[in-house]
């Protein structure tokens, strides 16, 4: 049970998360609302204060008396279970917000900000504060986001999980037929059901103005376990400080402790004090009251007390210590160290991390790294290891990395050499791509299989068409323009592992130019290095002559030949759906229906080029057919482009993927 004890409603929790990175909690108001759970505290006595009166607070102290030492050991073991459930849920929400705090770091600011904040009240504010000084590379602003994110998720859990209990073990209740409690707990539970397919299809739910990030499905499955546990702990250490003799079951106390839970939350009193008991003396009128509530003020001691002081003591002596993980560094706007990463490694697709969408995730058990992104709730590793030969080290600090954010593993564009490592894993592997593929140096157009890009070729040079490499400044301008044309007539642009126009990003590339007489009408730009050059954007104006595009790529392949460039590749093209077996099929049955995707195979096999097969992993087959989804998702329908600040120092030992920063 988390801070909704304190008696956090269901509005309040959702104004707090949908507040913005702050958490949208004013420190002030929240105060106020738990001041006016005090008073509502007071007037539940004021209330009841005829039953009060006719209370025998002698049979209430004489059963209390009655509790053996064994009672109380057993609550305390109890009362320790359930709050180590409290500290992984804890654990949990940081890794679901993508902090890089270690898990014992906050498991422990988790149950002591619980401990404290359900005794003392002002869940949010006092929780907030604890996890504050507890975490002190965490700000203010970011342990709120945490408070309330623990609130909200475990009241989402509590609703889920006392529907699914009504419905096994429907409660009594005077104004309800056991069938409507039953139907009413069937609506809650087709509710949850609902939040998950959201999770799954909209990580991002709009609700007006305020954008509601929801967790992961497998996320959700592991709260719910959580709450589960702590609610059962919880409610087995009331159930031994019951009198001896009481014959009330624990089956039959569970689902009215959670209802008490429940009314507590709904109240807004600090714990939920008052409306707890009256609804748990209401909900079980076979037990003698003052047995039951002997049996919850010696709960309250246990449950609330002892914790309390644990946690106060650890607070004042043992707050936490600033964390020793590598933090993310940003880096210039030039990006030398990516630049360095291009020319060394022999991949040239890695200057796709200055686009943004991409970083580098680093291996702390092995060297090198991935150029990773996340997708959805996938963590797509894309393309082979960077610096380094993939490894089973490199698959498994990718999945610690994934796991730590509550995401997917997965593997994207892959070779075949590390498709084979992951399939001695145990990761399931398919064919995604095929790479199309040119030898600059061995390339002529006097062979048949080239007799097409010939007569293109012709035509271009008829109407007289100059393809040139770009030296010293672009034509950014004209070369925007052209964009902008090519971006509207196909309804935008694609991105995350491919680029997108960016002045700043074409700067660092490889450019060809076409022109006619002074007229830009068209350009290609490559990613490069010393090894190889790889095709990034083809952007021909409209009304460029015909055999445009494939005039700029064969001017590209004699720059790179005179370059003593060994390979250039034309980048991927999807496999042909009745090349795939198994949950890709469908996905490339779809894209093969796609505007523009048999001209482009048209286009690039016209060089007559050599090809190598690309694969998509991940651990299971589920996850191999979520992980293409969403990366696909994140191909056709990009986040805004905006210049990019990338940063590469994050560490997969902390589960840090590089997010590389943006500003406008």
């Amino acid at each position: 049970m988390a801070e909704q004890r304190n008696g956090i409603t269901r509005a309040r929790v959702m104004e707090t998360v949908q507040g913005g990175p702050s958490g949208g909690l004013r420190m002030g108001a929240a105060a106020g609302r738990q001041v006016l759970g005090i008073a509502l505290v007071a007037a539940f006595l004021w209330a009841l204060r005829d039953r009060l009166a006719a209370l025998d607070t002698e049979a209430v102290f004489a059963a209390l008396a009655r509790l053996e030492p064994l009672d109380w050991a057993l609550a305390l073991g109890a009362t320790c279970a359930s709050f180590a459930a409290l500290a992984r849920y804890d654990a949990l929400i940081h890794r679901m917000l993508h902090r890089p705090t270690p898990a014992d770091a906050a498991r422990r600011a988790g149950w002591t900000s619980i401990a404290l904040s359900q005794t003392i009240g002002f869940g949010l504010v006092s929780g907030a504060l604890v996890r504050w000084r507890m975490l002190p590379e965490t700000t203010l602003a970011q342990a709120t986001k945490i408070t309330a994110t623990v609130a909200a998720t475990f009241l989402a859990a509590w609703a889920v999980l006392t529907a699914a209990v009504l419905l096994v073990a429907p409660i009594a209740h005077p104004h309800l037929d056991v069938w409507a409690v039953q139907g009413l707990a069937l609506l809650g539970l087709a509710l949850g059901g609902a939040l998950a397919l959201a999770a799954l299809k909209l990580p991002g739910l709009k609700i007006g103005r305020f954008t509601l990030r929801l967790p992961a499905p497998a996320m959700l499955g592991k709260i719910l376990v959580l709450a589960l546990i702590d609610t059962a702990f919880a409610a087995l250490a009331l159930w031994v400080l019951l009198p001896p003799g009481s014959e009330l079951s624990l089956l039959a106390l569970y689902p009215a402790f959670l209802l008490a839970l429940g009314a507590g939350f709904v109240s807004g009193t600090p714990g939920g004090v008052g409306p707890f008991e009256i609804t748990l003396v209401a909900l079980l009128p076979a037990t003698p009251e003052p047995e039951l509530l002997a049996a919850i003020l010696a709960w309250r001691i246990v449950y609330f007390g002892l914790p309390a002081l644990a946690a106060a003591a650890l607070v004042a002596l043992r707050p936490g210590r600033p964390l020793d993980h590598p933090r993310i560094v940003a880096a210039p706007l030039d990006c030398p160290q990516i630049t360095h990463l291009v020319a060394q490694d022999r991949q040239a697709e890695l200057g796709l991390m200055r686009q943004g969408d991409l970083g580098l995730l680093r291996c702390d058990r092995a060297p090198g790294g991935w150029m990773a992104g996340r997708a959805g709730r996938t963590l797509a590793a894309v393309l082979d290891p960077v610096g380094t030969q993939a490894r089973p080290e490199m698959l498994a600090a990718l999945k610690a990395a994934a796991r730590a954010e509550g995401r997917r593993a997965s593997l994207y564009k892959i070779s075949a050499r590390t498709a084979a490592v992951a399939r001695r894993a145990g990761w399931v592997v398919a064919p995604v791509a095929t790479e199309v593929w040119l030898a600059p140096q061995n390339f002529t157009l006097d062979c048949p299989s080239r007799a097409g890009l010939r007569r293109k070729l012709r035509k271009a040079a008829k109407s007289g068409l100059s393809v040139r490499a770009a030296e010293g400044p672009l034509p950014l301008a004209a070369m925007a323009t052209i964009a902008e044309g090519w971006r509207s007539a196909r309804g935008g642009e694609r991105g995350f592992s491919m680029g997108r126009f960016a002045p700043g990003y074409v700067a660092h590339q490889q450019v060809m130019l076409a022109y006619l007489g002074e007229t830009l009408v068209g350009f290609a730009s490559f990613h490069a290095n010393r090894s190889e050059w790889v095709l990034d954007l083809m952007r021909p104006a409209e009304g460029a002559p015909d055999g445009t595009m494939q005039a700029l790529i064969a001017g590209a392949i004699s720059a790179a030949a005179e370059a003593g460039v060994a390979r250039l590749s034309l980048a991927a093209l999807p496999p042909r759906a009745e090349d795939v077996e198994g949950p890709a099929a469908h996905i490339w049955r779809r894209a093969e229906k796609g505007a523009g995707a048999a001209g482009l195979r048209q286009f690039k096999m016209s060089f007559a080029p050599e090809s190598s097969t690309r694969y998509i992993a991940a651990p299971s087959r589920a996850a191999l057919a979520l992980a293409a989804a969403e990366i696909a998702h994140a191909i056709h329908r990009p986040a805004a482009l905006v210049t990019v600040v990338p940063n590469i120092c994050a560490s997969a030992r902390t589960a840090e993927l590089m997010p590389a920063s943006r500003s406008s």
